[in-house]
Protein backbone atom coordinates (compact mmCIF):
# COMPACT_ATOMS: atom_id res chain seq x y z
CA UNK A 1 0.00 0.00 0.00
CA UNK A 2 2.57 2.09 0.79
CA UNK A 3 4.69 1.19 -2.56
CA UNK A 4 1.59 1.98 -4.23
CA UNK A 5 1.16 5.75 -2.77
CA UNK A 6 4.81 6.55 -3.18
CA UNK A 7 4.66 5.58 -6.56
CA UNK A 8 1.74 7.72 -7.14
CA UNK A 9 3.80 10.63 -5.65
CA UNK A 10 6.74 10.09 -7.92
CA UNK A 11 3.81 10.02 -10.89
CA UNK A 12 2.70 13.16 -9.49
CA UNK A 13 5.95 14.64 -9.22
CA UNK A 14 6.74 13.69 -12.77
CA UNK A 15 3.90 15.45 -13.94
CA UNK A 16 4.54 18.51 -12.41
CA UNK A 17 8.15 18.70 -13.80
CA UNK A 18 6.72 17.90 -16.89
CA UNK A 19 4.57 20.73 -16.53
CA UNK A 20 7.18 23.38 -15.54
CA UNK A 21 9.67 22.13 -17.75
CA UNK A 22 6.94 23.14 -20.86
CA UNK A 23 6.10 26.24 -19.04
CA UNK A 24 9.77 26.91 -19.28
CA UNK A 25 10.01 25.85 -22.96
CA UNK A 26 7.21 28.04 -23.74
CA UNK A 27 9.03 31.37 -21.76
CA UNK A 28 12.15 30.64 -23.14
CA UNK A 29 10.72 30.66 -26.81
CA UNK A 30 8.86 33.86 -25.90
CA UNK A 31 12.00 35.29 -24.64
CA UNK A 32 13.67 34.40 -28.20
CA UNK A 33 10.97 35.76 -29.89
CA UNK A 34 10.74 38.50 -28.20
CA UNK A 35 14.81 38.99 -28.45
CA UNK A 36 14.67 38.12 -32.51
CA UNK A 37 11.80 41.37 -32.41
CA UNK A 38 13.90 43.78 -30.64
CA UNK A 39 16.97 42.49 -32.70
CA UNK A 40 14.54 42.91 -36.08
CA UNK A 41 13.63 46.27 -34.53
CA UNK A 42 16.65 47.42 -33.43
CA UNK A 43 17.92 46.95 -37.31
CA UNK A 44 14.70 48.59 -38.60
CA UNK A 45 15.31 51.52 -36.26
CA UNK A 46 19.41 51.29 -37.41
CA UNK A 47 17.97 51.37 -40.90
CA UNK A 48 16.19 54.46 -40.52
CA UNK A 49 18.83 56.53 -38.84
CA UNK A 50 21.00 55.45 -41.27
CA UNK A 51 18.66 55.98 -44.28
CA UNK A 52 18.09 59.60 -42.40
CA UNK A 53 21.67 60.41 -41.92
CA UNK A 54 22.28 59.70 -45.67
CA UNK A 55 19.61 61.73 -47.21
CA UNK A 56 20.80 64.60 -44.66
CA UNK A 57 24.25 63.63 -46.11
CA UNK A 58 23.45 63.80 -50.10
CA UNK A 59 20.85 67.21 -48.69
CA UNK A 60 23.88 68.40 -47.25
CA UNK A 61 25.50 68.07 -50.34
CA UNK A 62 23.30 69.37 -52.46
CA UNK A 63 23.27 72.50 -51.13
CA UNK A 64 26.69 72.44 -50.72
CA UNK A 65 27.30 72.28 -53.92
CA UNK A 66 24.15 74.81 -54.91
CA UNK A 67 26.06 78.25 -56.60
CA UNK A 68 23.60 80.29 -55.11
CA UNK A 69 23.28 80.65 -51.67
CA UNK A 70 21.14 78.80 -49.58
CA UNK A 71 20.62 80.27 -45.83
CA UNK A 72 18.03 79.35 -42.89
CA UNK A 73 17.31 82.51 -40.74
CA UNK A 74 15.12 82.96 -37.78
CA UNK A 75 12.68 85.02 -36.65
CA UNK A 76 14.94 87.95 -35.58
CA UNK A 77 17.22 87.46 -38.51
CA UNK A 78 19.91 85.51 -37.25
CA UNK A 79 21.52 83.21 -39.91
CA UNK A 80 21.17 79.79 -38.48
CA UNK A 81 22.96 77.75 -41.43
CA UNK A 82 24.35 79.10 -45.11
CA UNK A 83 26.24 77.04 -47.89
CA UNK A 84 29.92 78.11 -49.27
CA UNK A 85 27.88 80.24 -52.02
CA UNK A 86 26.20 82.25 -49.26
CA UNK A 87 29.95 82.33 -47.93
CA UNK A 88 31.09 83.89 -50.87
CA UNK A 89 27.75 86.10 -51.80
CA UNK A 90 28.32 88.01 -48.32
CA UNK A 91 32.03 88.05 -48.89
CA UNK A 92 32.72 85.94 -45.17
CA UNK A 93 35.61 83.97 -44.95
CA UNK A 94 34.36 81.15 -43.04
CA UNK A 95 30.94 80.13 -41.48
CA UNK A 96 31.13 82.04 -38.37
CA UNK A 97 32.01 84.97 -39.59
CA UNK A 98 27.88 85.16 -40.68
CA UNK A 99 26.16 82.44 -38.66
CA UNK A 100 24.84 83.32 -35.68
CA UNK A 101 24.83 86.85 -36.55
CA UNK A 102 21.88 89.07 -37.98
CA UNK A 103 21.34 88.74 -41.39
CA UNK A 104 20.28 93.20 -41.40
CA UNK A 105 24.20 93.44 -41.27
CA UNK A 106 24.58 92.53 -44.51
CA UNK A 107 21.89 94.70 -45.95
CA UNK A 108 21.56 98.20 -46.88
CA UNK A 109 20.00 100.44 -43.95
CA UNK A 110 17.67 101.69 -46.50
CA UNK A 111 16.43 98.39 -47.40
CA UNK A 112 16.17 96.71 -44.04
CA UNK A 113 12.51 97.63 -43.17
CA UNK A 114 11.32 96.38 -46.19
CA UNK A 115 13.43 92.95 -45.12
CA UNK A 116 11.82 92.80 -42.11
CA UNK A 117 8.28 92.83 -43.40
CA UNK A 118 9.23 90.25 -45.62
CA UNK A 119 10.14 88.56 -43.00
CA UNK A 120 7.33 89.09 -40.69
CA UNK A 121 5.26 87.59 -43.77
CA UNK A 122 6.90 84.17 -44.43
CA UNK A 123 6.78 83.79 -40.88
CA UNK A 124 3.17 84.59 -40.91
CA UNK A 125 3.10 81.21 -43.70
CA UNK A 126 3.37 83.33 -46.96
CA UNK A 127 6.29 82.19 -49.56
CA UNK A 128 7.74 85.78 -50.51
CA UNK A 129 10.24 86.97 -53.50
CA UNK A 130 11.81 90.63 -52.43
CA UNK A 131 14.93 92.61 -53.86
CA UNK A 132 17.03 94.31 -51.64
CA UNK A 133 21.02 95.95 -51.88
CA UNK A 134 23.33 95.07 -50.13
CA UNK A 135 26.56 95.89 -48.54
CA UNK A 136 28.80 92.51 -48.05
CA UNK A 137 31.09 92.00 -45.06
CA UNK A 138 34.08 93.58 -47.13
CA UNK A 139 31.69 96.80 -47.51
CA UNK A 140 31.00 95.32 -51.63
CA UNK A 141 27.63 97.03 -52.98
CA UNK A 142 25.36 94.22 -54.88
CA UNK A 143 22.04 93.86 -55.65
CA UNK A 144 20.21 90.47 -54.68
CA UNK A 145 17.08 88.91 -54.69
CA UNK A 146 15.75 86.46 -52.35
CA UNK A 147 12.77 83.77 -53.05
CA UNK A 148 11.93 82.73 -49.64
CA UNK A 149 9.39 79.89 -48.06
CA UNK A 150 8.78 79.54 -44.24
CA UNK A 151 9.89 75.99 -42.91
CA UNK A 152 7.57 74.29 -40.42
CA UNK A 153 8.06 71.84 -37.77
CA UNK A 154 5.57 68.31 -37.14
CA UNK A 155 2.80 70.80 -35.51
CA UNK A 156 3.00 72.76 -38.59
CA UNK A 157 4.60 76.37 -36.57
CA UNK A 158 7.00 77.80 -38.58
CA UNK A 159 10.44 77.73 -37.30
CA UNK A 160 12.75 79.13 -40.00
CA UNK A 161 13.08 81.05 -43.00
CA UNK A 162 14.64 79.31 -46.05
CA UNK A 163 16.09 81.68 -48.25
CA UNK A 164 17.46 81.33 -52.50
CA UNK A 165 19.37 84.67 -52.78
CA UNK A 166 21.29 85.13 -55.90
CA UNK A 167 23.34 88.26 -57.15
CA UNK A 168 21.68 90.09 -59.52
CA UNK A 169 23.99 93.33 -59.60
CA UNK A 170 24.63 92.52 -63.56
CA UNK A 171 20.60 92.26 -64.38
CA UNK A 172 20.01 95.82 -62.25
CA UNK A 173 22.92 97.20 -64.30
CA UNK A 174 21.37 95.51 -67.53
CA UNK A 175 18.07 97.24 -66.50
CA UNK A 176 19.92 100.47 -65.78
CA UNK A 177 21.75 100.90 -69.08
CA UNK A 178 18.40 100.00 -71.10
CA UNK A 179 16.53 102.81 -69.39
CA UNK A 180 19.33 105.19 -70.21
CA UNK A 181 19.22 103.95 -73.19
CA UNK A 182 15.40 104.63 -73.79
CA UNK A 183 16.16 108.03 -72.09
CA UNK A 184 18.23 109.19 -74.31
CA UNK A 185 16.32 107.59 -77.57
CA UNK A 186 13.47 109.59 -76.09
CA UNK A 187 15.15 112.58 -76.15
CA UNK A 188 16.29 112.19 -79.60
CA UNK A 189 12.86 111.92 -80.62
CA UNK A 190 11.76 114.91 -78.68
CA UNK A 191 14.86 116.97 -80.44
CA UNK A 192 13.60 115.85 -84.13
CA UNK A 193 10.08 116.48 -83.20
CA UNK A 194 11.11 120.35 -82.20
CA UNK A 195 12.43 119.99 -85.30
CA UNK A 196 9.89 119.39 -87.09
CA UNK A 197 7.68 122.01 -85.31
CA UNK A 198 10.57 124.84 -85.52
CA UNK A 199 8.68 126.94 -88.01
CA UNK A 200 5.72 126.94 -85.72
CA UNK A 201 7.35 127.90 -82.90
CA UNK A 202 9.14 130.62 -84.45
CA UNK A 203 5.71 131.69 -85.36
CA UNK A 204 4.46 131.43 -81.46
CA UNK A 205 7.63 133.46 -80.24
CA UNK A 206 7.44 136.14 -83.28
CA UNK A 207 4.06 137.29 -81.43
CA UNK A 208 4.58 137.72 -78.16
CA UNK A 209 7.95 139.18 -79.23
CA UNK A 210 6.05 141.62 -82.14
CA UNK A 211 3.33 142.88 -79.16
CA UNK A 212 6.13 143.69 -76.48
CA UNK A 213 7.99 145.94 -79.25
CA UNK A 214 5.11 147.58 -80.40
CA UNK A 215 3.30 148.23 -76.76
CA UNK A 216 7.11 149.28 -76.06
CA UNK A 217 7.68 151.57 -79.49
CA UNK A 218 4.33 153.50 -78.01
CA UNK A 219 5.39 154.25 -74.94
CA UNK A 220 8.65 155.87 -75.96
CA UNK A 221 6.18 158.25 -78.57
CA UNK A 222 4.08 159.02 -76.00
CA UNK A 223 6.95 160.24 -73.36
CA UNK A 224 8.94 161.78 -76.29
CA UNK A 225 5.66 164.13 -76.81
CA UNK A 226 5.89 165.24 -73.20
CA UNK A 227 2.40 165.53 -73.20
CA UNK A 228 1.75 161.70 -71.26
CA UNK A 229 0.38 161.11 -67.92
CA UNK A 230 2.38 158.49 -65.80
CA UNK A 231 -0.78 156.61 -65.37
CA UNK A 232 -1.38 156.01 -68.74
CA UNK A 233 1.65 154.32 -69.36
CA UNK A 234 0.44 151.07 -66.61
CA UNK A 235 -1.71 149.67 -69.32
CA UNK A 236 0.65 148.86 -71.99
CA UNK A 237 3.74 148.46 -69.80
CA UNK A 238 1.18 145.63 -68.37
CA UNK A 239 0.77 144.46 -71.94
CA UNK A 240 4.55 144.49 -72.34
CA UNK A 241 5.54 142.23 -69.40
CA UNK A 242 2.07 139.90 -69.82
CA UNK A 243 3.81 139.27 -73.45
CA UNK A 244 7.11 138.68 -71.88
CA UNK A 245 6.00 135.73 -69.70
CA UNK A 246 4.50 134.35 -72.67
CA UNK A 247 7.74 134.37 -74.98
CA UNK A 248 9.39 133.29 -71.65
CA UNK A 249 6.87 130.12 -70.75
CA UNK A 250 7.28 129.19 -75.16
CA UNK A 251 10.87 128.90 -74.81
CA UNK A 252 10.76 127.17 -70.76
CA UNK A 253 8.70 124.64 -72.73
CA UNK A 254 10.67 123.85 -75.10
CA UNK A 255 13.74 123.92 -72.88
CA UNK A 256 12.20 121.30 -70.68
CA UNK A 257 10.58 119.52 -73.42
CA UNK A 258 13.93 118.74 -75.05
CA UNK A 259 16.12 118.79 -72.00
CA UNK A 260 18.67 116.16 -71.04
CA UNK A 261 18.26 114.38 -67.66
CA UNK A 262 16.71 111.81 -65.38
CA UNK A 263 13.20 110.91 -65.87
CA UNK A 264 11.30 113.14 -63.09
CA UNK A 265 8.35 111.02 -60.98
CA UNK A 266 6.16 112.99 -59.27
CA UNK A 267 2.54 113.63 -59.09
CA UNK A 268 1.03 114.79 -62.23
CA UNK A 269 -2.13 116.18 -63.33
CA UNK A 270 -2.87 114.42 -66.56
CA UNK A 271 -5.80 117.18 -67.31
CA UNK A 272 -2.80 119.93 -67.58
CA UNK A 273 -0.60 117.68 -69.32
CA UNK A 274 -3.03 117.23 -71.87
CA UNK A 275 -3.79 121.42 -71.56
CA UNK A 276 -0.40 121.73 -72.01
CA UNK A 277 0.28 119.56 -75.57
CA UNK A 278 -3.16 121.19 -76.64
CA UNK A 279 -1.05 124.48 -76.55
CA UNK A 280 2.35 123.28 -77.86
CA UNK A 281 1.02 121.83 -81.12
CA UNK A 282 -1.44 124.72 -81.38
CA UNK A 283 -0.12 126.41 -85.07
CA UNK A 284 0.59 122.74 -86.26
CA UNK A 285 -3.09 122.00 -85.65
CA UNK A 286 -4.01 124.44 -86.83
CA UNK A 287 -1.78 124.97 -90.21
CA UNK A 288 -3.70 121.74 -90.97
CA UNK A 289 -7.10 122.84 -90.49
CA UNK A 290 -7.68 120.47 -87.46
CA UNK A 291 -9.87 120.97 -84.72
CA UNK A 292 -9.05 119.71 -81.29
CA UNK A 293 -11.50 119.19 -78.89
CA UNK A 294 -10.80 118.44 -74.55
CA UNK A 295 -13.32 115.95 -72.56
CA UNK A 296 -11.27 116.33 -69.11
CA UNK A 297 -13.07 114.02 -66.57
CA UNK A 298 -13.33 116.72 -63.17
CA UNK A 299 -11.79 115.85 -59.97
CA UNK A 300 -8.94 113.30 -61.75
CA UNK A 301 -7.16 111.71 -59.68
CA UNK A 302 -3.03 112.52 -60.09
CA UNK A 303 -0.91 110.08 -61.93
CA UNK A 304 2.78 108.81 -61.01
CA UNK A 305 4.67 109.97 -63.23
CA UNK A 306 7.50 112.51 -65.47
CA UNK A 307 5.47 114.90 -67.21
CA UNK A 308 7.24 115.83 -69.75
CA UNK A 309 7.87 111.76 -70.84
CA UNK A 310 3.79 111.74 -70.77
CA UNK A 311 3.82 115.12 -72.47
CA UNK A 312 5.84 113.65 -75.28
CA UNK A 313 3.41 110.43 -75.51
CA UNK A 314 0.40 112.62 -76.07
CA UNK A 315 2.45 114.48 -78.54
CA UNK A 316 3.28 111.65 -80.29
CA UNK A 317 -0.48 110.57 -80.70
CA UNK A 318 -1.71 114.15 -81.78
CA UNK A 319 0.69 114.82 -84.26
CA UNK A 320 0.39 111.48 -85.94
CA UNK A 321 -3.48 111.54 -86.21
CA UNK A 322 -2.61 115.36 -87.52
CA UNK A 323 -0.38 114.24 -90.28
CA UNK A 324 -2.40 110.98 -90.80
CA UNK A 325 -5.37 113.24 -91.44
CA UNK A 326 -3.36 115.63 -93.64
CA UNK A 327 -1.89 112.99 -95.78
CA UNK A 328 -4.91 110.78 -96.47
CA UNK A 329 -6.94 114.73 -97.28
CA UNK A 330 -9.95 113.87 -94.44
CA UNK A 331 -12.41 116.48 -95.90
CA UNK A 332 -13.28 116.11 -91.29
CA UNK A 333 -10.28 116.44 -89.47
CA UNK A 334 -11.02 116.43 -85.72
CA UNK A 335 -8.85 115.46 -82.48
CA UNK A 336 -11.26 114.30 -79.64
CA UNK A 337 -8.81 113.73 -76.43
CA UNK A 338 -10.55 112.46 -73.47
CA UNK A 339 -8.93 111.77 -70.07
CA UNK A 340 -11.22 108.60 -67.89
CA UNK A 341 -11.23 107.73 -64.57
CA UNK A 342 -11.76 104.28 -63.39
CA UNK A 343 -12.61 102.86 -60.30
CA UNK A 344 -9.46 101.23 -59.76
CA UNK A 345 -5.97 102.81 -59.65
CA UNK A 346 -5.50 103.51 -63.33
CA UNK A 347 -6.31 106.55 -65.25
CA UNK A 348 -7.09 106.34 -69.22
CA UNK A 349 -6.38 108.80 -72.32
CA UNK A 350 -7.74 108.71 -75.26
CA UNK A 351 -6.95 110.66 -78.51
CA UNK A 352 -9.65 110.04 -80.77
CA UNK A 353 -9.19 111.03 -84.66
CA UNK A 354 -11.21 111.01 -87.71
CA UNK A 355 -8.89 110.13 -90.09
CA UNK A 356 -8.87 106.94 -92.31
CA UNK A 357 -8.11 104.72 -89.78
CA UNK A 358 -5.36 101.66 -89.08
CA UNK A 359 -5.41 98.77 -91.88
CA UNK A 360 -6.53 95.36 -89.56
CA UNK A 361 -3.62 93.58 -91.08
CA UNK A 362 -1.21 96.08 -89.52
CA UNK A 363 -2.77 97.15 -86.39
CA UNK A 364 -0.75 94.51 -84.10
CA UNK A 365 2.53 96.43 -85.77
CA UNK A 366 2.04 99.63 -85.20
CA UNK A 367 4.27 99.97 -82.20
CA UNK A 368 7.16 97.88 -83.26
CA UNK A 369 10.64 99.98 -84.17
CA UNK A 370 10.88 101.29 -87.42
CA UNK A 371 7.08 100.09 -88.73
CA UNK A 372 5.67 103.31 -90.12
CA UNK A 373 2.75 103.87 -92.66
CA UNK A 374 3.84 107.16 -93.38
CA UNK A 375 6.07 108.21 -96.68
CA UNK A 376 8.37 110.12 -94.71
CA UNK A 377 8.10 108.67 -91.15
CA UNK A 378 10.92 106.49 -89.43
CA UNK A 379 8.86 104.28 -87.40
CA UNK A 380 10.01 105.22 -83.75
CA UNK A 381 7.15 107.45 -82.47
CA UNK A 382 5.06 105.15 -81.61
CA UNK A 383 7.80 102.33 -79.87
CA UNK A 384 9.52 105.15 -77.63
CA UNK A 385 5.68 105.74 -76.54
CA UNK A 386 5.08 102.21 -75.56
CA UNK A 387 8.28 102.21 -74.17
CA UNK A 388 7.64 105.29 -72.27
CA UNK A 389 3.80 104.04 -70.76
CA UNK A 390 5.11 100.68 -69.94
CA UNK A 391 8.18 101.97 -67.73
CA UNK A 392 5.17 103.88 -65.90
CA UNK A 393 3.54 100.50 -65.34
CA UNK A 394 0.64 101.38 -67.78
CA UNK A 395 -0.10 99.73 -70.99
CA UNK A 396 -1.42 101.43 -74.71
CA UNK A 397 -3.56 100.27 -77.61
CA UNK A 398 -4.34 101.32 -81.00
CA UNK A 399 -7.99 100.50 -82.02
CA UNK A 400 -9.58 101.16 -85.63
CA UNK A 401 -12.94 101.59 -86.59
CA UNK A 402 -15.07 103.43 -89.34
CA UNK A 403 -14.28 106.91 -89.83
CA UNK A 404 -10.96 106.85 -87.76
CA UNK A 405 -8.30 105.45 -84.99
CA UNK A 406 -8.31 105.47 -81.30
CA UNK A 407 -5.16 105.12 -79.03
CA UNK A 408 -5.61 104.68 -75.74
CA UNK A 409 -2.94 104.64 -72.82
CA UNK A 410 -3.09 103.96 -68.90
CA UNK A 411 -1.30 105.11 -65.97
CA UNK A 412 -0.92 104.61 -62.32
CA UNK A 413 -3.42 106.71 -60.16
CA UNK A 414 -2.66 107.98 -57.14
CA UNK A 415 -4.58 108.04 -53.61
CA UNK A 416 -5.76 111.35 -53.40
CA UNK A 417 -4.51 111.43 -49.44
CA UNK A 418 -1.15 111.03 -51.02
CA UNK A 419 -1.60 113.78 -54.09
CA UNK A 420 -2.48 116.13 -52.01
CA UNK A 421 1.39 116.75 -51.10
CA UNK A 422 3.28 116.43 -54.26
CA UNK A 423 6.26 117.80 -52.79
CA UNK A 424 6.88 114.77 -50.04
CA UNK A 425 6.09 112.03 -52.56
CA UNK A 426 8.12 113.32 -55.32
CA UNK A 427 10.55 110.59 -56.31
CA UNK A 428 13.83 111.40 -58.53
CA UNK A 429 15.16 108.52 -60.34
Amino acid sequence: MESEIMLLGLVALGGGLTVALIGLAYLLLRLREAETRLHEKEDQHQGILDRLQENEYRLRTIIESEPECVKLQAADGTVLEINPAGLRLVDAGRPEDIIGRKIYEVVAPEYQAIYRENMRRVFAGESVVYEFRSTTLKGRTCWMETHAVPLRDARGEVYALLGITRDTTEHKWAEEQGRRHQTELARVARLSTMGEMATGLAHELNQPLAAIANFARGCIRRLRTGEVVPAELIEPLEEVCEQAERAGEIMRHVRDFVRKSEPRMTAVDINQVVRSVVKFTEHETRQHETVVTLQLAPQQPRVWADSIMIEQVVCNLVRNAVEAMAETRSQRREILIRTVPHDGDIVEIEVVDTGPGIDETVIDNVFDQFFTTKTEGVGMGLSISRSIVESHGGSIRAESRAGGATFRFTLQAIPVKLSRDERRYSLHS
